[in-house]
């Protein structure tokens, strides 16, 4: 197995995923898939609907290194022993918005698209020292409002992403709002209902094809050659997103 490069964007098959915990039945499809997944637990710092999504309590900044939440010691220890190298957050995540989204940012190529107000130092420090631009939008949870496509392309239901994204030109689908699950909310969010498997190959955690903005995701991802998977027949639910980590 090879570390991935890219944030969100493996070049081979994935071998190697962090996904939240609670959802065996998805953890289950990835495994028929040989994809193996390393299962974040609850922090009880952050409110119950995310409290073990991945996308809120670790952030992959490419190959080996990746940022935790302070205090996830257990987390910690399963990466170390795939070979991670982990950095403590330097804020502590808590349930209140938006001090529950220091980590929550989406990496699209060369930008990170982010409320810098919330962002934790290591990722600002981190996109200076290595020339990520970071696009600040209003909305806290970009990583669960985006689909990351490419380095260039982003699919989401926020139009402030939409208009930020735009302007820093990358290609741009804006789909309806809604139509996902998230326990204890009104609804979730398109980023957390997805990751990447493959090369050009997106899963999602549920019947894709069910969502009203199927057709229009379906002509953009194929415009990008990209092919997408429902790993089950339920609606779609926001996990937190599916986190590749290593790649065949």
């Amino acid at each position: 197995m090879n570390f991935i490069k890219t944030p969100n964007l493996p070049q081979s098959d994935v071998a190697l995923i962090a996904i939240s915990g609670t959802y065996p039945k998805i953890i289950d499809a990835l495994k028929t898939l040989g994809i193996e997944t390393i299962e974040v637990e609850s922090c009880r710092n952050l409110s119950k609907p995310v409290s073990s999504h991945a996308d809120m309590i670790c952030h992959h900044i490419g190959e080996n290194h990746i940022i935790v939440a302070k205090g996830k010691g257990d987390l910690r220890a399963k990466l170390e022993s795939f070979g991670f190298d982990v950095v403590s957050s330097n804020k502590c995540i808590s349930k209140l918005y938006p001090y529950d989204v220091p980590l929550n940012a989406a990496r699209v190529g060369n930008y990170l698209i982010a409320n810098q107000a919330a962002l934790d130092n290591t990722i600002m420090d981190y996109c200076e020292e290595n020339g990520i631009e970071i696009i600040h939008v209003k909305q806290g949870y970009t990583k669960c409002s985006t689909i990351v496509v490419d380095e260039h392309s982003i699919i989401t239901a926020d139009q402030s992403i939409e208009r930020a994204a735009i302007a820093a030109r990358i290609d741009t689908l804006l789909i309806e709002q809604g139509h996902i699950t998230l326990l204890g909310c009104d609804y979730g969010f398109i980023g957390g209902a997805c990751g990447f498997i493959g090369k050009n190959k997106i899963a999602f955690t549920g019947n894709i094809h069910a969502h009203p903005s199927y057709t229009k995701m379906k002509n953009f991802l194929d415009w990008k050659g990209i092919q997408m998977i429902s790993l089950t027949d339920d609606d779609l639910i926001d996990i937190g997103g599916l986190i590749p980590l290593k790649e065949k």
